[in-house]
């Protein structure tokens, strides 16, 4: 097939020629220097898309811009190879292409004040196009749209797009710019899209494949999906529709300013790397984290609609106002998770708020603060090829508990004030977090100089103890010997005595010491974060949390205390036994289906990874009875669902593994209602446990399926399922070849099986190789692959020798960048725990 700007009159001499040498990536101080050059940028582009997938796509762009200031040899960034350009013209001149280094240098004798245009054709690169047969999306953040066409990659260079897509004629097409025209020739049709207001190049996109599509009646906005399962969709499209309308006008009524785009419209993925990605007009989003079963629980509801108020909140917070340099993505972010637990509280009124922030935001930050990995919110980035290191759980998950605790700070009006002219000053612009502050700061009662040296600047969390002083009084302290600034935040204490039984609130200010009580009577006791709403390790008398968990009324108190223990047990010579039987006897109990969620996570947790294989050959089945028990009792879907997930993940015995098969044979139901997913996992779940039959029931898994993404999905995650080791030795090494890495939620699953601990005698011997990968994983994957690989791979690991070799590859790698230690480090905690606690605390691992 003959594409854009294959075929030309001449063949043009690519060169490696500059004078000066340039750099890979975009150096921070590139982009400096273009943003103060640079004004006025606008794409037009063209790219034709042939329908078959092994076709190259062809492009061409102009690119028009003013020059300001001194002129200088400039680089339009470009990863391909130079020879991917096969034209180029500067101001209406031809000239050769000059590469080097991801980069196109346009000499600066060509370029003129004030305008100029520059036109290429292109071969487009394909790194960032996620192509499938009948489908493609690109997914550009943080900086690879430069791995599809010629652009400017840095957010601060906000442009005009207007695109143009030649697609087969059946497909549908959605981008950021409204449909202005589609033109028809035999089986192909061009589709010509308006031009978007100012948007970064990270958030341009486009997707156009073989999808179905939906249009809201009341708001016009359009759905692309490919499920092809129409009870699915009919039963979930509405309250799609409905909760997307519901988080613009909330975010209407906050900011005051009414959306800031010309069209909302989204499409959906079956194999989207994240939860949603926001590029404004063209939402995208996983296909299954909108399209829920009808056993979806409360939490799994929650997370939708979170999601889809996260999404829509990027719209004002990342879109309308975005961070000037990737250091800051986490302002994008922050704005996007608290907001989005303020947007979706009206919707679910029969939910604990404050609890389900505490769970959806702490444990997640926790995992992050308590390992050598730590870091802080904001951190440091001299090269847009290291962006994708800085996302994680601790801007998507700490940053919003500050950005709380500072509204409480501030007060809530005058938090909303300094926002609402935040988002007017620097509307189409760019911001940093120092803008912030200055807009949020004649609002504040206090200095934000000692917050914001503490919670952004920081890393850790603060470890907080009682003391007392010579007269008797009890004081609180924060005692980390590496904190070198006073953390601001207010906590609360229950105090109990023979005589007083009070709530008491303990703020930090400008001191890491706090008074808590003046009393100073025998048998007093304290019971730290109350309310949950304090950061940090509490250190604590864990017989006072065991007694409060049995007897506290409020959810939000027992998950702070669940918290608390969680914390002490991983620090603590407490043995993985009676913890495990604490937490069953915690689960028989607990009716709130957010906390019952949590405990089950953590049975999982002690289960797999601290206990001996002989302790769960001992417990598994009193545990699994004990599961069973209450899952045939229990009526609240939400909490059975948990009991069934934490079950399935657990039964190993003889008597769990036959349940289970009786479950995927529908024997049995358990009383629930199962769906294809619960069926596809109990299927993993027999073939992991070399069930009899096990290669049977895969096959006839597979041939239940009738959506051709989900059986592609499932014949590729079987293959770490193999019970051959060879063939299991054959799947991994087929994962050093990046193009088998594509579909990255489909890989980290596979990795996982093949990484349980069922299956660690064998798959140990990858940890190497698997860690080598790294590098590559992060120059080639999306922002979350590298965080996922090493969260796969190390997971449930226990043993001393995986400890090694992770520690012999840090020794091999006293090079490697520090945002991939950090992220190694932050992986490998809960192995290193574990694989210490014999030597550390002999004791906890006996009965």
């Amino acid at each position: 097939m003959k594409t854009l700007g294959i075929v030309l009159a001449a063949v043009l001499l690519v060169t490696c020629a500059p004078k000066k040498p340039v750099a890979t990536g975009i150096p921070l101080e590139l982009a400096v220097a273009r943003k103060n050059a640079i004004r006025d940028v606008t794409y037009d582009l063209h790219f034709d898309i042939p329908a078959e997938r092994s076709d190259s796509i062809g492009g061409e762009i102009t690119i028009q811009f003013s020059w300001t200031g001194k002129p200088f040899d400039l680089q339009l960034d470009f990863q391909p190879e130079g020879k991917q350009v096969h034209f180029l013209s500067v101001n209406g001149e031809r000239h050769e292409v000059i590469y080097e280094n991801e980069h196109l240098l346009l000499h600066a004798g060509d370029l003129k004040a004030p305008t100029n245009s520059i036109t290429l054709h292109f071969t487009a690169g394909e790194a960032a196009l996620n192509r499938n047969d009948d489908y493609l999306y690109t997914l550009f953040v943080p900086s690879r749209a430069s791995t599809c066409f010629p652009v400017f990659d840095q957010p601060d260079l906000k442009a005009t797009f207007r695109l143009t897509l030649t697609i087969p004629s059946a497909w549908k097409a959605l981008s950021n710019g409204k449909e202005e025209s589609v033109t028809a020739e035999g089986d192909r049709k061009t589709i010509r899209f308006a031009a978007t207001r100012p948007t970064s190049p990270y958030q341009f996109a486009f997707t156009a494949g073989n999808f179905r599509s939906a249009t809201d009646p009341v708001s016009g906005m359009t759905m692309l999906y490919r499920e092809t399962d129409s009870a699915k969709v009919s039963r979930n499209v509405s309250r799609i529709f409905e909760l997307h309308r519901e988080s613009l006008e909330w975010l209407k009524q906050y900011t005051g300013i009414p959306y800031p785009f010309d069209k909302f419209d989204f499409a959906l993925m079956p194999a989207f790397q994240f939860g949603g990605m926001e590029h404004p007009g063209a939402i995208f989003y996983r296909e299954s984290s909108l399209f829920l079963e009808p056993s979806a629980t409360i939490n799994e509801e929650l997370r939708r609609a979170s999601l889809i108020a996260h999404e829509t909140a990027h719209m004002w917070f990342g879109n309308l106002v975005t961070m000037q340099w990737f250091n800051d993505v986490w302002l994008k972010e922050v704005f996007a998770n608290f907001m989005a637990a303020k947007m979706v509280s009206p919707s679910f009124p029969a939910v604990d708020h404050d609890l389900r922030f505490l769970m959806a935001h702490y444990p997640s930050a926790y995992e992050i603060d308590r390992s050598a990995g730590a870091h802080p919110i904001q951190q440091p980035l001299d090269n847009l090829r290291n962006a994708g290191s800085v996302y994680g759980a601790i801007i998507y998950q700490k940053a919003p508990i500050m950005m709380r605790n500072l509204e409480a700070w501030m007060g809530p009006d005058n938090f909303q004030q300094g926002l609402r002219d935040y988002l007017r000053d620097f509307s189409y612009g760019n911001a940093t977090w120092d803008d912030l502050v200055a807009k949020l700061s004649p609002y504040a009662k206090e200095d934000l100089g000692l917050w914001n040296q503490a919670w952004i600047k920081t890393g850790g969390m603060p470890e907080i103890d009682i003391t007392r002083s010579e007269d008797g009084k009890y004081f609180l302290q924060i005692t980390n010997d590496s904190l070198q600034t006073a953390w601001p935040q207010a906590v609360v204490y229950r105090i109990q005595s023979k005589y007083i039984d009070k709530l008491q609130t303990v703020t930090f200010r400008t001191s890491n010491r706090a008074l808590l009580s003046k009393w100073v009577e025998p048998g007093i006791v304290f019971t730290p974060n109350y309310d949950g709403r304090g950061y940090g390790y509490f250190h604590a008398d864990t017989e006072v949390l065991q007694a409060t968990w049995r007897t506290e009324k409020a959810a939000v108190t027992r998950a702070a205390v669940w918290m608390t223990l969680w914390e002490s047990f991983l620090r603590e010579p407490i043995s993985p036994i009676s913890f495990s039987q604490e937490i069953m006897e915690a689960i028989a109990r607990e009716k709130d289906p957010l906390l019952l969620e949590y405990l089950t996570d953590k049975l999982d947790r002690v289960f797999w990874q601290f206990l001996t294989p002989a302790d769960r050959s001992l417990m598994a089945q009193g545990i699994e009875d004990k599961l069973l028990e209450r899952l045939t009792v229990e009526r609240d879907n939400s909490c059975k669902r948990a009991l069934f997930s934490v079950f399935r993940s657990l039964a190993s015995s003889p008597d769990g593994v036959s349940t289970l098969k009786r479950l995927w044979t529908k024997e049995i139901t358990l009383g629930m209602e199962l769906n294809e997913r619960d069926y596809i996992q109990l299927a993993y779940a027999l073939a992991l446990r070399q069930a009899e039959g096990s290669e049977r029931i895969l096959d006839e898994q597979l041939s239940r399926l009738s959506n051709p993404d989900r059986k592609a999905e499932f014949s590729f995650v079987r293959s770490a399922l193999a019970a051959d080791p060879a063939a299991r030795d054959a799947f991994f090494a087929s994962l050093k070849d990046k193009k088998n890495r594509a579909r990255e939620p489909w890989v980290l699953e596979a990795v996982r099986y093949l990484h349980h601990p069922l299956r660690s005698e064998t798959s140990e011997r990858y940890l190497p190789e698997s860690l080598e990968l790294l590098g590559e994983i992060q120059r080639t994957g999306d922002i979350f692959f590298p965080k996922g690989w090493l969260d796969a791979t190390l997971g449930y690991y226990r043993t001393p020798t995986a400890a090694a070799a992770v520690r012999t590859y840090l020794d091999q790698h006293k090079d490697l960048r520090q945002d991939l230690r950090n992220k190694l480090m932050q992986s490998s905690d809960m192995l290193f725990r574990a694989a210490h606690r014999h030597e550390k605390f002999p004791e906890a691992t006996s009965h």
